[in-house]
């Protein structure tokens, strides 16, 4: 079975990760955080992070190896979200530290038996691929401990954290025997984005459960709609604007099993707007276009094409090539825009590349420029515009043409073209098909056949007028 979008059926947010670092500072922070102690942590930070942003290699990795070893010494000292952060940092590496995957398994054991979840999870996954039976040890203690808090908590955090990953767990046969069902209960108690995230790749991929797309985008609504207040975006999901484009997408088409909804989508598709999915954009536009709004689509064209989004930039192109009501006509801009586009072929997309070649192909036939016409229908046709391909046929049978005279490559195109639902191949072809063939039957076929007819009919008379000559 095919879904239009594939691609989110891989978002998987990363599991409990570390606590990320701190931001660094804006420039003019500086001369504040150069005031605080040294023996701070965030100061380490952002120092480093300051002296990187300018360049400056050795104090850089000075404050970051001081950095460390603060982290070090809290961990020392019985800190565990530092033991798992620096057993992290040691696993992965960093800028200035390589992989040390010994310490690491050192402190991410001692946040494991301190009681840390992630570390025993991280533990389990690390010894997967070489210590089976070191990992199935490690994903238990995780899934131990992610019962133990869920169960025992107040905290309404720690406990949605806990059940996410457990029910991840769970789902997946990691440190328990897989059991779909319970682990699905424990995300849906979890009810954190992570959560909805993991539901809608269960229900889409079918992950211990039967596809179910209509319930995945049921999920995926929770997830966009974190987005949904403009006030809350900084606590909104990572992945709401590409889920809030899916579900403007099937609701605005009416696929991927659920009704069409236009005012659903449309309100799914501000959402993605807002959060700058290149595609919803673009849908806006052409949507805003088709309603003859064209100062307004080309403002989301113009967004769109700044993503480097092919068909945005085409669409924007033309707009500045013919001129628009509302949008100012600048010839050089919009061959610009074309000319980048169609530069720029990427396989499997075509349809979107060849587009460009196509209105630049008219653009230079309508100012009589024939050679250049020429080059570009050619290239739209090889990258299937099939608008493009009856004139690519004509040029196969034209006097003049610098293409191969061909009859046989005048009907592929026109075939091809035919075939993909162009009318005016289909009425080339039909005129060659009922007309030129016939004509063609005719002139090789039958004039022989009369010559010889009429030939027959000569040597008859003559040797009636032989006969009537001896009488």
């Amino acid at each position: 079975m095919k879904y239009a979008y594939l691609f989110l059926l891989s978002l998987t947010a990363p599991l409990l990760q570390a606590q990320e670092a701190p931001a660094a500072p804006p420039a003019e922070a500086a001369p504040a955080v150069a005031a605080a102690s040294a023996d701070d942590l965030n100061t380490c930070w952002q120092m480093y992070a300051q002296h990187a942003q300018q360049g400056q290699e050795k104090e850089a990795k000075e404050w970051y190896e001081k950095y460390l070893q603060l982290k070090e010494e809290k961990a020392t000292a019985g800190d565990v979200k530092h033991m798992r952060e620096l057993g992290l940092i040691l696993l992965h590496g960093d800028v200035y530290q390589p992989p040390a995957p010994e310490k690491a398994v050192v402190w991410l054991s001692k946040a494991a038996e301190a009681g840390d979840a992630i570390s025993a999870f991280k533990l389990g996954a690390y010894f997967k691929p070489f210590s089976p039976e070191e990992s199935k040890r490690f994903y238990a203690k995780a899934c131990e401990i992610c019962k133990h808090t869920a169960e025992t908590t107040t905290d309404a955090t720690e406990k949605a954290q806990a059940l996410e990953m457990l029910g991840y767990m769970e789902q997946e046969g990691l440190g328990v025997d897989a059991d779909p069902a319970t682990g699905i209960a424990h995300l849906e108690q979890a009810a954190t984005y992570w959560a909805y995230e993991r539901l809608f790749q269960t229900y889409a991929k079918g992950i211990g459960v039967a596809v179910d797309l209509p319930k995945a985008l049921s999920y995926a609504r929770n997830i966009a709609d974190t987005a949904a207040d403009a006030d809350n975006m900084a606590n909104a999901s990572p992945n709401a604007g590409q889920m809030a484009w899916l579900l403007a997408d099937s609701y605005l088409n009416g696929k991927n099993g659920v009704t069409k909804d236009i005012a659903t989508g449309e309100h799914y598709l501000n959402i993605a707007d807002r959060l700058n999915i290149r595609n919803a954009i673009y849908c806006k536009g052409l949507r805003l276009k088709n309603e003859g709004k064209n100062a307004e689509a080309y403002i989301c064209f113009n967004r769109a094409a700044s993503m480097k989004m092919p068909e945005a930039m085409t669409q924007a192109g033309i707009m500045k090539l013919h001129g628009a009501d509302g949008v100012e006509q600048d010839v050089a801009m919009g061959l610009a825009l074309l000319h980048s586009v169609a530069s720029h072929f990427s396989e499997g997309r075509e349809w979107y590349v060849g587009r460009a070649p196509y209105e630049l192909a008219l653009y230079y036939d309508g100012i009589g420029n024939e050679e250049l016409a020429e080059e570009w229908y050619r290239i739209a046709s090889d990258r299937n515009v099939v608008e493009a391909m009856a004139r690519r046929g004509l040029s196969h049978i034209m006097p003049g043409s610098d293409a191969e005279w061909s009859p046989t490559l005048m009907y592929k195109w026109w075939k091809i073209g035919s075939d993909a639902g162009d009318a005016t191949c289909s009425r080339y072809l039909n005129i060659f098909l009922w007309g030129a063939i016939p004509l063609i039957l005719i002139i090789v076929f039958g004039l022989p056949i009369l010559t010889v007819h009429l030939l027959n009919k000569k040597a008859q008379r003559e040797e009636a007028a032989k006969e009537e000559q001896k009488d």
